[in-house]
């Protein structure tokens, strides 16, 4: 089993690399994005879902694989991305609930079923072990000005914040897990970063990138139910055990 399914990841590991920057996100010209000094928002507007075309990329010491696909959130704590290939079609999909996590593979018709914890420092699926604490940004408000605030965050781990114009900048923690937010722009009044870039514990580095979002939108509730009825469900430990 270990044999078969390291062959099937090198190979999507392979169509990763091939893949082709599908949304160039119209962010070509910096210039045409605010500085986050001069974003204009509403007050206490927040995310409640979201649903957007994206570019991810992640990198380690040993590798850097990069795609495109589409990313659907769902407050508090449901996230569905799709990674497609060059031709559109489904290479693979991330399903995260609470600290549940599936991931599929719909071409040979597997999935891995566990927690987000299990997911080790580094490894390509290792930015989602941190899923939560990207997306746990505090409630804009233009009276949080510049400042840089030490804290417990609502996970219970210590945490540096920094804030720009009352929006987060950038968080981190004393083990070395970093969450920065760039390019930030308003959608129907909500403050939302175009660019968000995690780099864990262990040093790899997750960066996505939205392209044309839709915030608050309804998002039905079938989005986040992985239909896997037919496939084979394996334990994520599966995933890597060597």
């Amino acid at each position: 089993m270990k044999q078969i399914f390291r062959g099937i990841m090198l190979g999507s590991i392979r169509n990763l690399i091939l893949l082709p920057v599908f949304f160039s996100f119209m962010l070509s010209g910096c210039s045409s994005v605010p500085s986050i000094k001069d974003v204009s928002y509403s007050d206490g507007a927040i995310v409640s879902t979201l649903s957007s075309s994206v570019s991810l990329s992640y990198s380690s010491s040993e590798k850097s694989i990069s795609g495109s696909g589409i990313i659907m959130y769902q407050k508090p704590a449901q996230f569905r991305v799709v990674v497609l290939s060059p031709f559109g079609s489904v290479l693979q999909e991330i399903f995260i609930h609470n600290q549940d996590i599936t991931i599929v593979d719909p071409g040979n018709k597997l999935a891995f079923k566990g927690l987000l914890a299990e997911l080790p420092e580094q490894s390509y699926f290792s930015g989602w072990k941190y899923i939560h604490w990207l997306v746990d940004n505090d409630i804009p408000l233009r009276a949080n000005g510049d400042k840089t605030v030490e804290r417990v965050g609502s996970h219970g781990e210590s945490e540096r914040v920094v804030f720009e114009n009352g929006l987060v900048s950038e968080k981190s923690t004393a083990r070395g897990s970093s969450v920065k937010y760039r390019r930030y722009t308003t959608v129907q009044g909500v403050a939302l970063p175009l660019e968000i870039i995690c780099e864990t514990a262990g040093k790899d580095k997750l960066t996505v990138k939205f392209d044309d979002p839709e915030v608050n939108t309804s998002l039905a509730h079938e989005t986040f139910i992985p239909q896997i009825s037919n496939f084979k469900l394996y334990p994520l430990s599966l995933l890597y055990q060597q």
